[in-house]
């Protein structure tokens, strides 16, 4: 496996470059300039994100999530967990991303400012390992100035600023980060002679890009771009390329029997909607046209960095182009170009087939033929293919300025050139520095790109769901403003059903604000109505209708819709909290212990099940019995600053000050848990 060509750098090699090799700088003081002019840079066009709070999904991975939220100590727990949910079940798993918002939580405190600053230092540190891993790579093809201008155009490109504004994506960068260490390190394991040495760089190797994936799945591609780097500019030996993906398919099975063993057992998925994949049931070879547009998508988007937003999906990105769409012919002459050119240059071994294949090949994963990703494209899946294009972009601008890869430039000759990147990365740069901004919040993100996305049904939809949550975080808001808010909302989840009109969840949300705000309970009946029309399992709308008739007095209806809710899902709380009540107020108190008896009897006991059968017992004058079961509710949960409110008074009166107490403390920790959620809103 060894080979003798084994590329550099290492110091003995640079010692031993030539003058007819590329110009490379030396010494720790370059090194140290560079790292801190990386991060300079870093930190002057994204540092205006630092005064950003939460934003799109941040809530799967970090403030909504009270496991990462106890730092250090919940780590352990990650690694034994799904990583995000959804209204039937958790799904996925990437305890990397989430250890390292668990790390920064323990340190800094769940403090959106830091999470920022954390996310525009791990981009600066993958621009860093970038330029060192194609240094050593290109070493002998291509010289620093090379580098440094591809670099520049890597760490300016506008489309990265999904990937570092939203604290979500930070899964990206570290998944990035872990397959460029993978790749060095099966590298590096063919520059030694050494058993030990070797074996220990292909554990390292197979460990990395396991460590990767748990960051972000992405990262299975640098299994597809290790063997293509060994080929060019390590070895050509194919056995020796295969021996290294037969490595890392080893590591990969080992790794996911471990996590097999960590995790419970889940046959779950993530529950895609329509408006999230429009393409759901297709087969691969129905989606070649849509192919073809997404590529032309993406390739313009890179090109032309403008009109970027956070969600596209239906109806934003046509999911279902025909042959003659202009964005698919335009896909199909660029992949006939590209195609072409590695045709007629396929025994090559050039930095130039190197870029093209690196850049087409990472691309094709995204472009929806073979997998369709949440909202079809998104501008943080160029994150990986956009290594290629800048090495793409560096290559023509050198050609077109007729400046030599290798040597080293002086300003006459390299003016052109340099001036030209400096205009680039500043129209670059002040993109970037205008687009962060827009990720300042929730409603900040989709008020801006719901104007340039209106078709966009979830985007629609995301957007009235901010305004309804704008009233919620500030109740001091005049009638005026409360009104504004839920007209606004209103109109976006109108817009939202136009596109899409099978979007059961926003014709609920519609009848909510029929509810709440207009307080017509008929023509919020009929929004729950369509919902449950759509889906006849959607637990919300059910509770919701039967409490538009509990308001309208139709009490045999509303009792109806609690107990389809309870049917539904027998683990929804509310349901059982709002049909004791409506059977208190009849005086049903049978009815009450039959319900919540009957959810104990079946599994499905909460702390709310245990105090409605306490209240019963309570107010027919068992307390004993009462007491015992507002005991096994707090068993589920104990912060019930209410409950242990009263039990504290209820002892405090017995003169039993042991146990009122106890009761205080489990008080003051409930205090105290509530202040801390309250500061992490």
């Amino acid at each position: 496996m060894a080979n003798k060509k084994a590329i550099p750098p290492s110091k003995s090699n640079e010692d031993k470059v030539t003058s007819k090799s590329p110009f490379h700088y030396k010494g720790r003081r370059f090194h140290l300039l560079f790292t801190l002019s990386v991060i300079v840079f870093c930190f002057a066009i994204y540092g205006n994100t630092i005064s950003n709070g939460y934003s799109l999904d941040d809530e799967f991975v970090l403030h909504g999530d009270s496991t990462v939220q106890k730092g250090v100590k919940g780590i352990p727990y990650l690694f034994k967990s799904r990583y995000a949910w959804d209204q039937k079940g958790a799904y996925g798993y990437r305890p990397i991303v989430k250890t390292s918002f668990a790390i920064e939580d323990q340190f800094f405190g769940l403090a959106p400012s830091a999470g920022h600053a954390m996310n525009i230092f791990i981009y600066a540190l993958t621009i860093i390992a970038l330029f060192y891993f194609l240094r050593k790579i290109l070493y002998e093809q291509v010289s620093d100035y090379f580098l440094f201008i591809a670099t520049a155009l890597f760490l300016s490109h506008p489309l990265h600023t999904e990937v570092v504004d939203s604290l979500k994506n930070r899964d990206a960068m570290l998944s990035v980060l872990f397959g460029i260490l993978s790749t060095y390190s099966f590298v590096k394991s063919f520059e030694t002679d050494k058993i030990v040495k070797r074996i220990l760089w292909v554990i390292l190797g197979c460990a990395a890009i396991d460590l990767g994936f748990m960051a972000k799945p992405d990262t299975v591609l640098f299994a597809a771009i290790t063997p293509l780097i060994l080929y060019f500019f390590v070895t050509k030996n194919f056995k020796s390329c295969g021996a290294v993906l037969g490595y890392m398919f080893a590591g990969g099975l080992i790794c996911r029997r471990i996590i097999k063993h960590i995790l419970p057992f889940s046959d779950y998925h993530r529950t895609m909607l329509f408006f999230e994949d429009p393409l759901k049931g297709t087969h691969w070879y129905q989606r070649i046209q849509l192919g073809f547009a997404s590529l032309w998508f993406y390739i313009s988007k890179l090109i032309f960095p403008k009109d970027l937003i956070s969600y596209y999906g239906f109806d934003a990105f046509h999911a279902f182009p025909k042959w003659s769409d202009i964005n698919v012919l335009c896909g199909i002459v660029i992949m006939g170009l590209i195609l072409w050119y590695v045709y007629i240059n396929r025994r090559d071994r050039s930095i130039w087939l190197f870029s093209f294949l690196l850049f087409i090949g990472t691309l094709l994963a995204f472009i929806n033929v073979v997998k369709v990703g949440p909202g079809i494209v998104a501008e943080r899946f160029m994150f990986i293919p956009s290594i290629g294009f800048v090495l793409i972009v560096a290559l023509l601008l050198f050609k077109f300025f007729k400046v030599p890869l290798t040597g080293e430039l002086s300003w006459k000759k390299a003016k052109n050139l340099v001036l030209c990147t400096i205009a680039i990365v500043t129209v670059y740069s002040i993109r970037v520095i205008v687009r962060n901004p827009n990720w300042k919040n929730h409603l900040s993100i989709y008020e801006h790109d719901a104007k340039l996305a209106p078709r966009s049904a979830k985007l629609q939809s995301l957007l009235a769901a901010a305004y309804i949550d704008e009233i919620k975080k500030n109740p001091r808001l005049t009638a005026d403003d409360k009104g504004n808010y839920y007209q606004l909302a209103e109109k976006a989840f109108l817009a939202s059903v136009d596109v899409y009109p099978e979007y059961f969840t926003s014709w609920n949300n519609l009848g909510m604000i029929e509810y709440i705000y207009y307080k017509d309970m008929n023509a919020a009946l009929g929004y729950f109505n369509k919902a449950i029309a759509i889906d006849s399992t959607y637990t919300e709308a059910w509770f919701n209708s039967g409490s538009a008739y509990r308001e309208l007095r139709n009490y045999p209806m509303a009792e109806k819709d609690y107990l389809k809710t309870i049917q539904v899902n027998p683990k929804y709380d509310m349901a059982y909290i709002y049909l004791s009540k409506l059977y208190e107020s009849e005086g049903k108190y049978d009815e009450i212990l039959k319900v919540n008896g009957d959810a104990v009897k079946s599994g499905h006991a909460s702390d709310a099940v245990y105090v409605n059968i306490g209240k019963v017992y309570l107010e027919r004058g068992d307390t004993v019995t009462a007491i015992q079961n507002f005991d096994k509710s707090l068993e589920y949960f104990s912060k019930n600053v209410k409950l242990l409110d009263w039990l504290t008074h209820y002892y405090y009166g017995k003169r039993d000050t042991v146990k009122a107490q106890y009761y205080i403390k489990l008080k003051e920790n409930a205090d105290k848990f509530t202040d801390e959620a309250i500061k992490r809103q």
